[in-house]
């Protein structure tokens, strides 16, 4: 592996957690991405005049270790497959004070015009380049908490209300969401769902109970372990979203939960995504196990057949 990117965890970058937020992880690591692209012959795919880009098809995450306020971080990484006209790259970030994996990234990236609208053979120097950068994927970046099945097709709005899937989130796409072409920045796919899951009172009715006042529990918020999300179309600033969501299964301390995210006006998915997540003692930094009578609630909660 090559270092990729150096930087820290800034205090603005770090949510009601006390940690890092997973959009800003996704954010560094794109920008390792573009280092390694560079590097390996494809010149800089994200300025707005490139010839041609990576496009995510689909994003593995896994977060290890909380990235606490200026936390310096570092990012190393390769490519550990290349197919005709995708690749997928496979980072990890890591605290530089102790060689600590606070995360990893396996990316699946498109070659493609900007637009988007055709993918790309490799160019020769990539080809001829790339070797050198060939890693095999390290077993922290590996699948663990969820499967990487062929993506769902039966995503709709309709489909949202046949399953009563919970709306945890609605809004818009503004201008400072998009990258350079003009398209959703990947971060953005963390970020939008990240915003809106404390509204999942299905998944996480601890931290709902906590936010209505009932502070037995503790101080209890909802921490994301690990993601896969599958992009489907890419939003312009001024399309609207709705958030629809649902508990796919449920363990001793974590939840498999599934977003879809919607466009309201035709029906059909933005993204899907599929997290690891499990409620998080925010004073004592530890996971915590449900009650009794929560795991009944979890269990009612779960919808069958979900999948991203």
């Amino acid at each position: 592996m090559i270092d990729l990117w150096r930087g820290n965890a800034n205090a603005w970058e770090c949510d009601e957690l006390g940690h890092m937020n997973v959009k800003f992880y996704l954010a560094k690591a794109m920008q390792g991405v573009a280092n390694l692209a560079e590097q390996a012959g494809l010149g800089s795919i994200y300025r707005k005049d490139a010839a041609a880009t990576l496009i995510p098809q689909a994003l593995h995450i896994k977060f290890l270790a909380e990235s606490r306020p200026g936390a310096p971080l570092f990012i190393e990484g390769g490519i550990s497959d290349i197919k005709d006209t995708s690749a997928d790259f496979t980072l990890i970030m890591k605290h530089a004070g102790n060689d600590k994996i606070a995360a990893s990234f396996r990316l699946s990236l498109i070659h493609s015009a900007p637009n988007g609208v055709s993918s790309h053979p490799w160019p020769q120097r990539f080809l001829d380049m790339a070797d050198k950068y060939r890693i095999q994927t390290p077993e922290a970046a590996r699948p663990r908490g969820l499967s990487e099945d062929t993506p769902n097709n039966d995503v709709s709005l309709d489909q949202a209300d046949a399953l009563e899937l919970e709306t945890i989130g609605m809004g818009r796409f503004v201008s400072s969401d998009m990258d350079v072409f003009g398209r959703l920045s990947p971060e953005t796919l963390l970020g939008r769902v990240s915003d809106s899951v404390v509204n999942f009172i299905g998944a996480f009715p601890e931290e709902w109970a906590f936010h209505k006042g009932d502070t037995s529990a503790g101080n209890i918020g909802s921490a994301l372990l690990e993601t896969r999300i599958l992009p489907r179309l890419w939003p312009q600033a001024g399309d609207g979203y709705v958030i629809r969501s649902g508990v796919k299964s449920f363990g001793p301390k974590i939840r498999n939960i599934v977003h879809w995210v919607l466009d309201p006006a035709t029906g059909k998915p933005w993204w899907t995504m599929e997290g690891v997540a499990a409620p998080m003692d925010l004073d004592a930094r530890k996971l915590v196990e449900p009650s009794d009578e929560l795991r009944a609630k979890l269990a009612k909660a779960v919808k069958q057949g979900i999948e991203a």
